[in-house]
């Protein structure tokens, strides 16, 4: 493992990248294909107390000082982004998601080739082959099970959760084992959420004004076949577990926030999302490019004098992926002003919004070529406002009560 290492440095310093021929083993392990951020990408995040690993927030927590407050992101400029998302499938054992002692996912299957790694298969049987990564993970799990590696949170050896019937088959000693994967996790298995240039959630007052994004471009390809899959991660906060949004891509999404007094919902004390420029977002493998997202329970936030132009060829097309502003069904109290202009239109999932309308600020449903014609909101399938009942809440004070892992898997 150290000579691997030692090589993929030595090849990235002198050629720019790990070069294949020389180092075989260290490219099929190793090799980043686009060479740019392996990983969601965020200009900004701004989340409650707790890691930001987990799905989109649905809900305010209840303890007021687990909440980010009084947040201003004022006047930035974010252009030419590129970056990349590698869905990692997470190997699953008695419905046990298998990561080592760093919190590391055992990695059997290879995105980018779409194929097995470390393990053959012939006629339906798997033989453990192993490679340098495995094996070191698999090697510390079994001294942590033998006990001869102790357990304990100066090491922070406790959140292996390898068990013995892998560490059998990878022994040789069971060769009945056949791998089941756990879907829509990353290397940590964190939730795959897309890349989302500025991001606030669990929120009591905020400000994002005056900024600009633009020339998003995000590599990531599509979700690997369902087929693969035996589940999805269950830290996933959508209504449908299974909405994988590897390469969705948002410019401002906010989640479960409010305005900076929780009694008033307008004016001075709302939330604001501003004379904000969102332009040229590009995912060719996207199912969903939004220039504004409000979900989850979000309340008393008011959008005015934003422009967004995702596509320049993109308009409001009812059936396609581009969306100027989207309202998710949670949100309520939301007030756009009709001096917006959302190119690629508008989705308004929530009831309240659609019912809201008052002389100080309107839902805008003009359409950017005509201000005189009226839109019609993209149609939309009803969903749920409930979180789903595997969802995990957060208890006591720790979001994540095992170090890192989360709602452990």
């Amino acid at each position: 493992l150290v000579s691997h290492i030692a090589n993929v440095y030595n090849d990235v310093m002198q050629y720019g990248f790990i070069d294949p021929v020389t180092h075989p083993d260290e490219y099929q392990l190793f090799n980043n294909p686009h060479q740019v951020i392996d990983g969601p990408c965020y200009v900004f995040l701004v989340h409650g107390k707790g890691p930001a690993v987990g799905g989109f927030g649905e809900e305010q927590a209840t303890d007021i000082s687990a909440l980010s407050a009084d947040v201003s992101i004022v006047n930035n400029n974010a252009q030419n982004i590129k970056c990349f998302t590698n869905e990692v499938l997470a190997t699953v054992v008695d419905g046990s998601v298998q990561n080592d002692a760093r919190g590391a996912i055992l990695q059997f299957y290879n995105a980018s080739d779409t194929s097995y790694i470390g393990m053959n298969e012939v006629s339906g049987q798997y033989t453990y082959t192993g490679n340098v990564n495995l094996d070191a993970q698999i090697m510390v799990a079994k001294a942590i099970n033998d006990v001869t590696l102790g357990v304990d949170n100066v090491l922070q050896t406790n959140v292996n959760s390898v068990g013995l019937d892998l560490i059998d088959w990878a022994e040789g000693k069971d060769s009945s084992y056949t791998p089941k994967f756990r879907c829509n996790g990353d290397s940590m298995h964190h939730v795959i959420k897309g890349s989302i240039m500025i991001r606030v959630e669990d929120c009591q007052g905020f400000i994002i004004k005056g900024n600009t994004i633009d020339n998003v471009d995000i590599l990531s390809e599509g979700p690997l076949p369902d087929e693969l899959c035996v589940d999805y991660h269950k830290g996933a906060s959508s209504s449908d577990g299974s909405d994988r949004m590897l390469a969705d891509l948002r410019g401002i999404s906010v989640a479960a926030v409010s305005a900076y007094d929780d009694d008033l919902r307008d004016g001075n004390d709302a939330s604001t999302i501003r004379s904000n420029t969102i332009t040229n977002l590009k995912s060719e493998a996207a199912k969903l490019i939004a220039g504004v997202d409000v979900q989850g329970v979000s309340t008393g936030v008011d959008l005015e004098n934003n422009y967004v132009n995702l596509d320049r060829t993109a308009f409001d097309s009812p059936d396609d992926k581009w969306i100027g502003l989207r309202l998710r069904e949670s949100a309520s109290g939301i007030a756009v002003k009709q001096n917006n202009n959302f190119v690629q239109g508008v989705v308004i999932e929530s009831e309240s919004v659609k019912k809201r309308s008052h002389s100080a600020a309107s839902v805008s449903l003009k359409s950017s070529a005509d201000a005189k014609s009226e839109i019609k909101p993209k149609s939309v399938k009803k969903r749920s406002k409930l979180l789903p009942d595997y969802h995990p809440r957060p208890a006591g004070d720790s979001e994540w009560p095992n170090n890192g892992c989360p709602f452990g898997h």
